[in-house]
């Protein structure tokens, strides 16, 4: 039937409770509005009445007309000199007592549009509007992607629709492009101000009366509806979406349903000499890679060692960012921290990335041991850190169950909340074409000398000077004449060093038996295993305990003492260390070096255990903690963090490290600091002075 034009005041016919379609025409393109209208016409109820609303050729032209068919088809020009919202009001009244949807003609709809919208709308008494998510323009569209090559409108539609979590989000306003509006809203705070000219300033000022009125506006999480252009609009700040969590997480799942899930990875660790916490995480984002169900982007230091480069470029199929103050990537379903958090900085910063953040707490050695900590004040910050850290996560991941339940026990984390993800011990790209070298010190070996090693840190939970008593017996009791090789570095607090050098200067001829290399590099441990009878690994504490399956994998036994995690992954008849009795322990010790029978039964043993830790399998969990944390509501804590604390976006690092947990600005000093900022006449000199004292000290600096 032909479009009609109606003028203002005659309504067209639609009852209460019923819906009027209303298109935006003015200044939409022709194309535009026959492409929009197009799909109204084809997913629309043919009851529902449909409202060309404006000045637009468009609306009469022939193609318009056949496509309307028979269908009641409304034209509603606009009077002269009439802005948005006059054009928007005269439709409000030609369509009451009916709700109205206000499209915007560069909109293209889906089967199910109009039905989802009208759900949404009427979850509630006090709902005013509903908007679908678009992906462009307004915040129902911050984090969705454009259309992938793929997909078409209609199939995206649908997939986001099939998978939805319909919690109809609430948003602060109504919508830019697409918005439901009740008509008990309209009749209750009346229609657009007359004064504003455009959309986005009429639907702001509209948006803000409804909330002063008590209603609300919400998002139709299951309905999709393709903006072709967004025009002047701007996107929201993205620190809006972290206020409205239900809203992130849906657009969470609608993205991840058109593009898969993607994973940020933090590996600043990459820097300097390769260790095991750079193994882990080059293997973890190798293994995810391999995976194909992520999308993996690994956030790299800015002084990226050479052997983690090598490792990477291997991987074409992981997307690289550098880290720093112009980094831009997509914002990811989940940003993984591998590794202990080490400063609040990391939190603010890993939050701006990605709408959930998974850490990886390997044990909490540290947070119990106030020896491993420059002073009592450090330490306590520290504790602060890893207490506000785990509370923030949404998902905190362990190597070991030993270790999650020392969190559970601490009351760090909610056991909903935390999960055990066993590392894989078959590395597979970091072990690549390394070359065994020789370390300095080595000539201490001597040709034919049975040579243990003991590879760790000289943290006293290490027990090193266990492995120096171990010797003692050996020589005492079997008149052992091998060597024992020390390889790790020296910690600057908690070491062992002073115990282990009084032992030494004690007994001569263990300090002979001993060679202390340091830290090695992977080629020199390489070496190190390659020469090595038996490796000892007389640890009180560990996270996971990767060394014995390191020394398996050289053809080494290995010794150890059965617990904390090690008891999990690792049969305790083979351990050989019974804590900590020094003679029965050497004994076993001289049993692995020479006796054939009872090395292949510890390898053996050792090499049972490895098998069911794989990276694969690893990848494989870490994915379904990944799609399960993401489609989940963000944690109380964590929401807070994001809005008032240390994951806010727009508050700098160094603010951080002034005011943060054990932050370096004294409280003594903040009041004065607060006084002089609330007072800019007495304030500003003083700043500007420290400020151009600092400006000095670094140009000094760089003389």
């Amino acid at each position: 039937m032909p479009i009609r034009p109606i003028p203002p005041g005659p309504t067209v016919g639609a009852g209460r409770f019923e819906a009027v379609v209303c298109v935006a025409t003015t200044g939409s393109a022709s194309d535009d509005l026959s492409g929009c209208l197009k799909r109204v016409l084809q997913h629309t109820p043919e009851e529902v009445p449909i409202v060309l609303c404006g000045d637009c050729d468009a609306g009469r032209s022939p193609e318009t007309l056949e496509q309307a068919g028979t269908r009641q088809v409304i034209h509603l020009p606009a009077g002269p000199g009439q802005g948005f919202a006059a054009s928007i009001n005269a439709a409000i009244t030609a369509s009451a007592p009916a709700d109205l949807i206000l499209l915007s003609a560069d909109c293209l709809v889906a089967e199910g549009w109009f039905e989802g919208l009208r759900a949404a709308a009427y979850t509630d008494s006090t709902v005013a509007t509903t908007t679908p998510l678009t992906n462009r323009g307004g915040i129902t569209s911050i984090g969705m992607p454009e259309l992938p090559a793929a997909a078409t409108i209609d199939s995206a539609a649908a997939a986001v629709r099939a998978s939805s979590l319909r919690v109809r989000p609430r948003v602060p306003a109504a919508g830019q492009h697409c918005t439901y509006v009740r008509r008990s809203a309209i009749e209750l705070i009346g229609g657009f101000d007359p004064a504003r000219s455009t959309w986005p300033a009429a639907g702001r000022e509209f948006s803000q009366r409804c909330l002063g009125a008590g209603l609300a506006h919400v998002a139709a999480d299951d309905v999709l509806v393709f903006v072709l252009d967004a025009g002047t609009h701007d996107r929201e700040d993205l620190g809006l979406s972290d206020r409205y969590p239900q809203l992130t997480r849906s657009v969470s799942v609608a993205r991840r349903t058109l593009t898969g899930l993607t994973v940020l990875i933090d590996a600043r660790v990459l820097t300097g000499p390769v260790n095991g916490s750079q193994l882990h995480v080059l293997e973890l984002i190798a293994a995810l890679a391999r995976s194909g169900e992520a999308q993996v982007t690994a956030l790299l230091p800015a002084n990226l060692s050479d052997h983690a480069r090598g490792v990477l470029e291997a991987l074409p199929e992981v997307s690289i960012a550098a880290a720093g103050s112009e980094l831009l990537v997509p914002r990811a379903d989940v940003a993984h921290r591998p590794f202990q958090v080490s400063a609040p900085a990391d939190l603010n910063f890993l939050a701006q990335l990605a709408d959930r953040l998974v850490i990886t707490h390997q044990d909490l050695i540290s947070y119990h041991n106030p020896s491993y900590a420059s002073s009592l004040d450090a330490w306590e910050g520290y504790r602060e850190l890893t207490r506000r850290a785990l509370a923030a996560a949404d998902r905190v991941l362990f190597f070991s169950a030993h270790a999650r339940d020392d969190a559970l026990a601490e009351d760090l984390v909610e056991p909903h909340r935390a999960s055990v993800v066993h590392i894989g011990v078959d590395h597979q790209v970091t072990s690549r074409d390394t070359i065994a070298t020789a370390p300095a010190g080595a000539a201490r070996l001597g040709a034919g000398l049975e040579t243990m090693l003991c590879i760790g840190t000289d943290y006293r939970h290490k027990n090193r000077v266990f492995a120096l008593r171990i010797v003692t017996e050996l020589q005492h009791r079997h008149g052992w004449e091998g060597r024992l090789v020390l390889a790790g570095a020296h910690m600057r607090f908690g070491s062992s060093a002073a115990d282990e050098e009084r032992l030494l200067r004690q007994d001569p001829r263990l300090q002979d038996a001993v060679v202390d290399l340091g830290p090695v590099s992977e080629a020199e441990k390489e070496w190190l295993l390659g020469h090595a009878k038996l490796v000892l690994y007389p640890s009180v504490h560990e996270g996971f305990g990767l060394v014995p399956f390191e020394a398996a994998e050289h053809g080494v036994p290995c010794l150890w003492a059965a617990g904390t995690s090690l008891s999990e992954i690792l049969p305790d008849e083979a351990a050989g260390i019974v804590p900590w009795d020094a003679p029965a322990a050497a004994d076993r010790a001289l049993a692995l070096m020479r006796d054939e029978q009872v090395r292949v039964h510890s390898l053996g043993a050792v090499r049972d255990a490895a098998a069911g830790l794989r990276w694969d399998v690893a990848a494989e969990r870490l994915i379904d903690v990944y799609r399960a944390t993401s489609a989940e509501p963000a944690t109380p804590s964590g929401a807070y963090e994001r809005r008032e604390g240390l994951m806010r976006g727009g508050l700098s690092d160094d603010a951080i490290r002034l005011v943060g947990p054990d932050g370096l600005l004294p409280q003594w000093l903040e009041r004065p600091l607060l006084a002089l900022a609330s007072r800019p006449k007495l304030g500003t000199p003083v700043f500007r002075a420290i400020e151009a004292g600092y400006r000095a000290s670094q140009g000094w600096r760089r003389d």
